[in-house]
């Protein structure tokens, strides 16, 4: 009985914690979240090589997450990619070009320098109407 009440009590706790972990991200101004918005997760499993600037710009990686298979080429470009796990954590860039198993970002994003495989990534759709289709 005494487990049950801690376990029950555990578990409030955490909800609660959720409920205010959301709702502070809703007043830091963060993008509202449409549960219609197309979104992909992936796991990077490998960086590009660096360019003649010493900048990396691809990442290759897996999808991961139900539902999550591997995208047509180019399906996202001009998308939102942002890093929820990894050196690069928060940080947000967009889609050039993408492949199967590949993305590029735009030549104006920072390097991707730190990005190791693991990481983990979220690519979204921000706006349909708003896609650049030469970003």
């Amino acid at each position: 009985m005494l487990l049950t009440t801690w376990i029950l009590a555990g578990a409030r706790a955490s909800a609660m914690a959720a409920a205010l972990l959301l709702a502070q991200h809703a007043v830091a101004g963060h993008d509202a979240v449409d549960p219609a918005l197309r979104r992909f997760t992936a796991k990077v499993t490998g960086v590009g090589q660096a360019g003649k600037a010493g900048r990396i710009a691809t990442l290759r990686f897996e999808p991961i997450g139900p539902g999550m298979v591997a995208p047509q080429r180019n399906e996202m470009r001009g998308w939102r990619l942002t890093f929820l796990r990894g050196k690069m954590f928060g940080r947000t860039l967009w889609l050039k070009s993408n492949t199967p198993d590949e993305l590029t970002v735009r030549a104006t994003d920072p390097s991707m320098e730190g990005v190791n495989a693991g990481d983990i990534v979220i690519i979204e759709l921000i706006d349909p109407k708003l896609v650049d289709p030469h970003a």
